[in-house]
């Protein structure tokens, strides 16, 4: 399997189990709703504090008595470990779970101003990409943690164009080792 297909893989297992617990949530919580943006100052590693849950109990974030619930797939992509090389920069998946990515680099520059542009497209703060009720999950990351060395990224529901337009991103703009990996460990298997 190549770095596209596991891509496209990592995705679609995530976002399946994601329609699926959304299902299950709407049917508990009908006034509930999904994909919701909010902020969470206390964690200074969030791209502008910004944070999509994946659902709320009640209609907005600040609904008295609304929860946010959120997803822990039971199903992972494994794979042995595969390199590539994009331009000058080398790539190594270690491991893919579309919503806990993290991508090590060797950039020494300030990534928030790097990512802005990008940040923007895909975490749609604007939600110009929202989804009607029964139509497919929009287009959207739901959080960009930055840190030395490493981003964390919840890819949500956004399409692989996200995936691969963050890696020519930082590659474009230097980096030469680009490791992916996830941050959760893996589950015992019981």
């Amino acid at each position: 399997m190549d770095g596209n297909e596991l891509v496209s893989l990592a995705r679609k297992l995530y976002v399946d189990q994601l329609v699926g617990f959304l299902r299950n949530q709407f049917a508990k919580y009908p006034g509930g709703s999904a994909e919701v943006m909010t902020t969470r100052p206390s964690n200074p590693n969030l791209h502008g504090a910004h944070y999509r849950v994946d659902f709320l109990t009640g209609a907005q974030a600040n609904e008295s008595g609304s929860v946010a619930v959120e997803l822990v797939p039971d199903n992972r992509l494994a794979f042995a470990p595969i390199e590539g090389v994009a331009s000058a920069a080398r790539v190594r998946m270690e491991r893919l779970d579309w919503d806990d990515v993290e991508i090590t680099h060797d950039l020494t520059r300030d990534m928030g101003q790097l990512l802005q542009p990008w940040f923007d497209h895909w975490y749609d703060p604007d939600d110009k990409r929202v989804s009607a009720p029964g139509q497919p999950p929009p287009d959207v990351i739901h959080s960009l943690g930055i840190y030395p060395d490493a981003l964390v990224i919840d890819f949500g529901t956004a399409s692989p164009d996200a995936f691969w337009s963050l890696i020519t991103l930082l590659r474009d703009a230097g980096a030469k080792q680009l490791t992916v990996r996830a941050t959760r460990q893996t589950p015992p298997k019981g």
